[in-house]
């Protein structure tokens, strides 16, 4: 059809095949491109398979009735959000949770495959989990065996055995060191991490402990509020399952409840909790134990750390968070009953088991998660296997999926991309009016220092080390219950035995197979797990446009984490140090209070809420910068490439290649929530909801004015805006 080698170059197979007149076979070829011409001269519109998908996903997502510079969110997302309903299982929709359900899909094929001779240790043991998990009849079958036999090794829940308990058997310090030993912080969150003042050691570290609910909010609204009887009732319900006195159970859970309501009230609310400075307290044992008396510290940290063999005396340095926590909590449970105080920890983790329980425990945890998170039914137990095992031994499925689905040249595209968008950063700095040459000085040296990591780490390509990682823990494909114990005790051991090794920069903070991106404050590191480096975000045959509107605008995000306002106070070391004087301090307050006041003033419409700019200003001014330094850095290199300019897409060809960007960009925001999920994350949520992570953003960058030519009466283009960076 096509013969000419020059000419096959310009046309792509579609892998068909027919026969020509002269009995020889011959491929079906297609054009890569079309030339048109447009108001702005010649371009090209892209007829690649990666460019036809890409335009058809952006088509089917946006909706061209409204006007993108009056709501661009909903001129972007508009459609997704009428087609992509929010499952009946999902509290929210959105690109992020497409994207993990369409790689949860491809993690189900590769745990499901039988073990062979060829995956490693590690990688069989991945398997067994997701088996054990997945076999709901066994689970049944076995019934309350798994966990009577927990809470005989525990002690006893006094709402279950009612009046026999003896109180003169219990001895709280025992049971929270029991329940830290799988994991669960109650009272007191205590775990081992890297000094935030000197960041090459590791510190035991205390601080205020998540509650059995997602927020302290939802106890301060009244003891009749719906969301407290419904958590009441889900408690009653799992120990009546447990053979519970009805009269009893109700009794002891509602003076749990009561108790649980006094250590929310006593919790610091979350943004109150952002400098870091204030919350830093380094402190010994025994100057621990002279502040907040009444609670046996020195005993409590010796029986901790006795299971990994590492001897704790009155010497030993601690940091602690949130000493006015620590000490208002010892108070009360001094005056609590030893009963109520039994009921609350048993509780605690008996709520975090029942998802590993036979299926009649799980049904009566539908309503509760109904009122707080809005969804209307159980996941689907497949998802849920997969989720779990994803996220307890991630680089062991990490290992499986790069194998499977990775493309090895995203690393090489990243590192360039972040190459060109830390130029950009550099030239914002230079920008910035508010900071004095001295500190730009040493802001840049701190950007330059800033360590990538992409994709995975080499190490789980090595089945030796990779094996290693997993060597202290075991599963078996018909003990789930046992596989989870044996799981969360692992993780806790592994914790607290780093407590005499120097800490590791070059460790990944997370695995391969998560769709997100991080940036650590005291390792001064960007990671960029396999996961995210997918479409949306990034594909290696897209247009540049998609690819620096997508993982561009991720990268950028991250690196700009680093100087929000807690990034910001860590050195390039990864060192909680004043590094930048008091005067350019107050400067950098001036101008992120401008965006707290931005985003403070944007409502939820599902429930009519204000976002908490306090809350989210971190990863607002990270969205902020992070668009700013990805469109720069795209615009400059158009600058050196007339190819990328001309490039436009079939169906929405009258969009050129900056708009692109901003539509790609602003559907990796696409989604909606469901109202109790809305109040949820307005009083948990450090990001703003997808809409202003959209709006907010663009309404303070002349780039996006510029490209959709927004007059200055309109909506996207405020005559006021807010700039950090």
């Amino acid at each position: 059809m096509h013969s000419s080698k020059s000419e096959k170059a310009k046309y792509i197979s579609t892998g068909q095949i027919f026969y020509d007149d002269n009995g020889q076979t011959q491929q079906i070829y297609l054009p890569t491109s079309q030339i048109i011409q447009t108001e702005e001269g010649e371009a090209e519109i892209c007829l690649t398979p990666a460019c036809v998908k890409a335009a058809a996903r952006l088509m089917n997502a946006m909706d061209d009735s409204v006007d993108p510079c009056e709501n661009f969110f909903d001129y972007a997302c508009g459609n997704w959000n009428k087609v992509n309903a929010i499952p009946d299982d999902r509290a929210s929709y959105n690109t992020f949770g497409k994207l993990r359900d369409d790689i949860q899909v491809m993690v189900k094929d590769l745990l499901n495959k039988p073990p062979s001779d060829k995956d490693s240790a590690a990688m069989k043991k991945a398997k067994y989990l997701y088996v054990s998990c997945t076999n709901e009849t066994l689970i049944d079958q076995r019934g309350l065996e798994p966990i009577l036999n927990l809470l005989n090794e525990l002690g006893t829940w006094p709402a279950v055995v009612g009046d026999s308990w003896k109180e003169e058997e219990f001895d709280l310090i025992d049971l929270i060191i029991k329940l830290r030993l799988y994991n669960n912080k109650i009272l007191v969150d205590q775990w081992v991490s890297a000094d935030d003042k000197n960041s090459d050691v590791n510190i035991i570290q205390l601080d205020q402990p998540d509650l059995g609910m997602p927020s302290r909010d939802y106890y301060l609204k009244g003891r009749n509020n719906k969301a407290v009887l419904v958590y009441e009732k889900f408690a009653q319900e799992v120990a009546a399952l447990l053979g519970a006195n009805k009269t009893i159970a109700e009794r002891d859970i509602a003076l749990m409840i009561d108790l649980e309501t006094e250590i929310a009230n006593l919790t610091i609310p979350q943004d109150q909790r952002r400098d870091n400075e204030k919350l830093y307290n380094r402190m010994t044992i025994k100057e621990l134990s002279e502040r907040i008396p009444g609670f046996d510290w020195l005993r409590y940290l010796q029986l901790v750390f006795k299971s990994v063999n590492i001897s704790i005396n009155e010497t030993e340095e601690l940091v602690v968070y949130a000493p006015d926590y620590l000490e208002n909590m010892v108070k009360l449970i001094n005056r609590t009953e030893k009963r109520v105080l039994a009921n609350y920890l048993f509780w605690r983790i008996m709520m975090n088991r029942v998802t590993n329980l036979p299926d009649k425990f799980r049904i009566i945890r539908k309503d509760y998660y109904k009122t707080i998170f809005g969804s209307e039914a159980e996941r689907a137990r497949w998802r849920d296997c997969v989720g779990y095992v994803i996220d307890n031994v991630g680089n062991a499925v990490g290992r499986l999926f790069v194998e499977k689905h990775f493309d090895e040249n995203a690393k090489s595209i990243a590192l360039e991309m972040i190459h060109n968008i830390r130029e950009s950063f550099y030239e914002l700095l230079t920008e910035a009016h508010w900071m004095d040459e001295k500190t730009r000085v040493v802001a840049k040296e701190k950007a330059e220092s800033i360590a990538e990591k992409i994709g995975y780490p080499d190490y789980i390509l090595n089945n030796t080390a990779l094996d290693e990682e997993y060597d202290d823990v075991e599963f078996y494909p018909d003990k789930y219950f046992e596989n989870v114990l044996a799981n969360i005790r692992s993780i806790a051991i592994s914790n607290l035995k780093k407590l005499r090794d120097p800490v590791d920069k070059t460790k990944w903070s997370t695995t391969p197979v998560v769709v997100n991106a991080f940036y650590s404050s005291t390792k001064n590191q960007i990671m960029f797990p396999a996961g995210i480096l997918q479409p949306p975000f990034y594909n290696k045959d897209y247009p540049k446009s998609l690819n620096y509107g997508g993982i561009g605008m991720v990268i950028g995000h991250e690196i700009t984490h680093g100087f929000d306002d807690r990034g910001r106070q860590f050195d390039k070391d990864g060192n909680l140090i004043q590094w930048w004087d008091d005067e350019v301090i107050e400067s950098f307050k001036n101008q992120a209070q401008c965006i707290v006041d931005q985003y403070g003033n944007y409502t939820v419409p599902e429930v009519n809420l204000q976002v908490n700019g306090i809350q989210t200003q971190g990863e607002n001014i990270a969205d902020n910068g992070g668009l700013k330094e990805a469109f720069r850095a795209y615009r400059k290199m158009v600058e050196h490439d007339e190819h990328e300019k001309r490039i436009h897409l079939p169906g929405i060809a009258h969009l050129n290649n900056y708009q692109l960007f901003f539509l790609n960009f602003a559907q990796v925001w696409c989604g909606t929530m469901r109202p109790e999920a809305a109040i949820n994350r307005i009083r948990t949520g450090v990001h703003s909801p997808g809409r202003f992570r959209v709006t907010g953003t663009l309404q303070n960058l002349p780039g996006f004015v510029e490209a959709f030519k927004c007059a200055n009466t309109s909506y996207m283009n405020p005559p006021e805006k807010c700039r950090v960076w």
